[in-house]
């Protein structure tokens, strides 16, 4: 197992800056996901750990050693690439052996690893198959084992299960998260998709134009994002401009113009505009005993997506996104009572300017 660090690294291309000075810590055995939109950056930092890319300034340390100008089969990385590479004239057992004989590992020995490798991912019995006889999920296990053959001491996956269709890749993603935490292998892995990012990392980077706007787990970035960009991107978000007043009862009391409400949040108090993020889900239907941050809302549609049902309402002059229990029975037209918890309500603040939320799925 291996720790990276990525110490003010910057790349440039011609006028691009494509990783703006970015510091990362990874831990030994992590599974550390970079996200963000495309063009942000996060492919490239991945090739730069993998020592395909050097960077103009900064570092890159592998444990205590600088590996910045170290050639990429000397840092013993392995990586998975979106496409797989695999040689579609090689057979399944040719194309994992192919970085053992590049090493000039003995037959024998390629033969045991090979082996293993092939139980571990669940491919016994198909390594004289080629590619195209193979499905796609088979195809991503082939390139996969051929990673782990080697037996890196870091592995980087760069958008591995993008190809594969929906249901195939909620299958694989359960099997690469238990795989990885048996072997603990060091693991970079860069995606756009936010499930993915959540449901499988011990700690996840969101990445935008380059720079690192905020690390941490899961539940850190998606329950108290820092930014409104962070705010938005991971996950689902009703964003509301808000006024920022007092506090009361330890909440922030916010005005938002829109909706023409008055609802208790948490956050810093901000000084000038301010963004209230409400996630869909933090909405229920108000049971009448509540006190505070009950909204009356007019339903525009509902859609109903199996595990939940997906409303738009408009309250004042403002339309959101809500997220209520599946058996819910609420026709379009009908008018409701929401109520969302004061703690469920975060304050942000906003310059104002648009950019901050280019880029926001």
């Amino acid at each position: 197992m291996t720790r990276i660090r990525l110490d003010n690294v910057t790349k440039v291309y011609g006028s691009v800056v494509a990783v703006d000075h970015v510091s990362i810590d990874i831990e030994h055995g992590e599974f550390f996901t970079i996200i963000g939109p495309s063009g942000c950056g996060k492919t490239t930092t991945l090739r730069i750990i993998a020592g395909f890319e050097v960077p103009e300034e900064g570092k890159i340390f592998f444990d205590d050693k600088d590996v910045t100008y170290v050639k990429p089969y000397e840092r013993n990385t392995a990586m998975v690439f979106q496409n797989y590479a695999l040689w579609p004239h090689m057979t399944v057992f040719d194309n994992i052996a192919y970085g053992l004989r590049l090493r000039k590992v003995p037959e024998d020995e390629i033969k045991r690893r090979v082996k293993q490798v092939l139980e571990l991912v669940d491919l016994q019995g198909l390594e004289n198959r080629y590619p195209l006889q193979l499905s796609g999920g088979q195809q991503q296990r082939v390139a996969l084992a051929r990673a782990l053959v080697v037996e890196p001491s870091v592995l980087l996956l760069d958008e591995p299960l993008s190809n594969l269709d929906a249901k195939l890749r909620l299958e694989m993603r359960e099997e690469l998260r238990t795989l990885q935490k048996r072997l603990g292998i060091t693991t970079v892995y860069v995606t756009h998709d936010q499930l993915e990012a959540l449901s499988m990392s011990d700690r996840i980077a969101v990445m935008n134009k380059g720079k690192v706007l905020q690390v941490g787990t899961p539940e850190e970035l998606y329950m108290r994002p820092r930014t409104l960009f962070v705010a938005g991107f991971l996950g689902r978000s009703n964003l509301v401009k808000a006024k920022v007043g007092g506090y009361h009862d330890g909440y922030l009391e916010i005005f938002i113009p829109s909706m023409k409400e008055s609802l208790l949040a948490v956050g810093e108090k901000v000084e000038g505009s301010a963004i209230a993020v409400m996630r869909p889900e933090s909405f229920q239907i108000a049971r009448g005993d509540e006190t505070v941050n009950v909204i009356d809302a007019v339903v525009e549609y509902t859609m109903f997506l199996g595990d939940k049902k997906e409303l738009r309402v408009r309250v004042g002059d403002e339309r959101l996104v809500v997220y209520l229990p599946p058996d819910t029975r609420i026709e379009a037209g009908s008018r409701i009572r929401l109520h969302v918890r004061p703690d469920r309500i975060m304050v942000l603040p906003f310059t104002g300017d648009i950019s901050e939320l280019e880029g926001i799925q």
